[in-house]
């Protein structure tokens, strides 16, 4: 060997150097495994979500071999790979490759948010805690409980399902007279005793789509949303006018639209319309623009039968500053609107039925009555809560528990009243006590929540005086409790 001139170990190196090559290279790979890994994940996470979406927006699609069609797979996925994703960690090829377009769209974001006025800043919060909130947990109680009753009318729509967490009870009246106009019954139960302003709009927005049964439900939703969407608007604008304070028009907003009751407010239901108009019109009288708060107070008149209580505060408002006689004969004048909505109601329901309370009188037939003492059912319920004890008395009748918090909502804005009195002045005070009253002064708890939920005046006190750590704790057990009655409601369970 030592002739040839060759070290002895020089014939290894070449294998050597081989077999080095591919340490690195599997060393390299293997350093890339988990990244590729992650990336892969990512990818089938965004496949499958947008799947979803697809399904959600369209029911399913046919693009040749590509097929979405039924949720379950994409779920089912999702529910084995996202907690894989999060217990892996790390980042992955394609985060990277995405990032700069992430940020861009933030930065985007950003840009925008600070070109929003700070009053559909927090009406879009308040919204995104209302959807998170209630519309998923809506829908799962609707497909896991058995509805306490038949739904009374249809719901022309393939997922019936998820169209139902937006409609029960009224919703089937305000679809019916939009669809077909007023009847009268003398002896059942008749549409007359629904006010006409919110079928009137479900008509007319539905009219350029047709007109048809899905279009007019499609309508009164889009309605409810859109005017509890300007009715918090309105609300924050008014409250930060008073207060001065955006911090306080925030919590204000959000308080509404965590209220355990302002579930009607996202509903086929006329409460949102009727928040908005109420908000409006009060806030042009405080505004002294008395022509407009009499045409927002006439609207308001003819969203409900209590409307007409709307005109209490703005005759109030007219004498707030001690005006003149001539004046005070002026203004009222110019809010003659509102008494005049009723009149042309009771005119119109006169040439059906003979009788132009008869809308009032309807009301006998769902077993509702005015004319009572207003404490006699509080008085009532207290009693019995008493005589059965804390626990008991949930047995004591089918609908005690429902009474109970139709009855604690009561006694909690009746708290309120003097504060808002102190705080707000005569004419807010007055208009939350005597809204109160007039609901107490039936035969029955039924609705107080809902008639609760449009006393604007009493959230605005709620905003203005409650301690930042007390209103997080008040938010959250709100919308507990707006879960639970939205899965109430939208299983027929006696919430109206």
């Amino acid at each position: 060997m030592s002739e040839i001139g060759l070290p002895a170990t020089s014939w290894t190196e070449p294998r050597l150097n081989s077999r080095h090559a591919v340490l690195r290279s599997y060393k390299r790979l293997s350093s890339h495994l988990p990244r590729l890994f992650r990336s892969g994940l990512d990818l089938l996470i965004t496949i499958y979500t947008l799947g979803l979406c697809l399904i959600a927006l369209t029911g399913g699609v046919e693009l040749g071999v590509v097929q979405v069609h039924g949720a379950a797979k994409p779920l089912l996925m999702l529910c084995l790979i996202v907690p894989l994703r999060v217990a892996l960690g790390g980042r992955s090829r394609l985060a990277d490759v995405t990032e700069p377009m992430v940020r861009q769209v933030i930065a985007w974001r950003e840009l925008a948010a600070a070109r929003v006025p700070a009053r559909i800043a927090d009406t879009l919060f308040a919204f995104v805690v209302v959807s998170i909130a209630s519309v998923p947990a809506a829908f799962v109680a609707n497909l896991v409980f058995e509805p306490a009753m038949e739904r009374g009318f249809i719901l022309p729509f393939r997922y019936e399902k998820f169209a139902e967490i937006f409609a029960a009870w009224d919703s089937g009246w305000y679809w019916d007279i939009a669809r077909r106009g007023y009847t009268f019954s003398p002896d059942a139960q008749s549409s007359i005793a629904f006010f006409p302003l919110y079928p009137m709009f479900m008509r007319a927005v539905a009219a350029p789509f047709g007109g048809g049964d899905s279009a007019t439900w499609v309508a009164g939703l889009v309605i409810s949303w859109a005017a509890f969407a300007l009715a918090l608007v309105a609300l924050h604008r008014f409250t930060e006018k008073i207060f001065g304070s955006r911090e306080v028009a925030r919590c204000t907003v959000l308080l509404v639209a965590v209220f355990p009751w302002s579930l009607f407010l996202t509903r086929v239901y006329t409460e949102s319309l009727f928040l908005l108009m109420s908000v409006l019109a009060v806030s042009r009288a405080h505004d002294r623009q008395w022509s407009r708060a009499g045409l927002w107070g006439a609207l308001a008149t003819l969203a409900r039968p209590n409307g007409i209580l709307i005109g209490l505060p703005l005759v109030l408002l007219a004498l707030r500053d001690r005006p003149g006689l001539s004046e005070v004969v002026s203004r009222w004048i110019r809010l003659i609107p509102v008494p005049a909505a009723l009149v042309a109601y009771c005119a119109y329901v006169y040439t059906l039925t003979g009788n132009p309370l008869a809308w009032m009188a309807a009301q006998v037939h769902w077993g509702y009555s005015l004319g009572h003492l207003p404490w006699q059912q509080l008085l009532r319920m207290i009693g019995e809560l008493l005589e059965y004890g804390p626990y008991d008395y949930f047995f004591s009748s089918s609908i005690a528990p429902f009474e109970l918090l139709q009855g604690i909502t009561a006694l909690i804005f009746l708290a309120l009243t003097p504060a808002i009195f102190r705080r707000l002045g005569v004419a807010m005070g007055s208009y939350v006590l005597v809204s109160l009253l007039v609901p107490l002064s039936s035969n029955t708890l039924e609705g107080l929540g809902r008639y609760a939920s449009v006393l604007f005046p009493a959230f605005m006190l709620a905003g203005s005086t409650m301690p930042s750590r007390v209103s997080e704790g008040v938010v959250i057990v709100s919308v507990v409790f707006r879960t639970l009655l939205v899965s109430l409601f939208v299983t027929w369970q006696p919430i109206y």
